[in-house]
């Protein structure tokens, strides 16, 4: 099934060719989580502070049902 996922910022580096305005796609099995999907990727999970799945909040155990958009961001640091 397939999901579309963003990334934001630093995050970009770990899919060669990255579209922000398009995003990646990807095909997973019904109910992989996000945290295999970072696996998938090749993302480590410390990497990611915050999580969207279809605008929603969410963490690394949602699981996937198809179609969705997720959303991953990592840690903002300023000063």
């Amino acid at each position: 099934m397939p999901v579309t996922v963003f990334l934001s910022s630093t995050l970009r580096q770990y899919v060669p060719g990255y579209d922000p305005s398009e995003g990646a796609l990807f095909l997973v099995d019904r109910k992989t989580t996000i945290s295999e999907l970072c696996r998938l990727i090749g993302i480590p999970e410390e990497k990611i502070k915050v999580i969207m799945v279809n605008g929603k909040d969410a963490t690394v155990d949602h699981e996937l049902n198809g179609d969705e958009r997720v959303g991953l961001f990592p840690p903002i640091g300023g000063g």
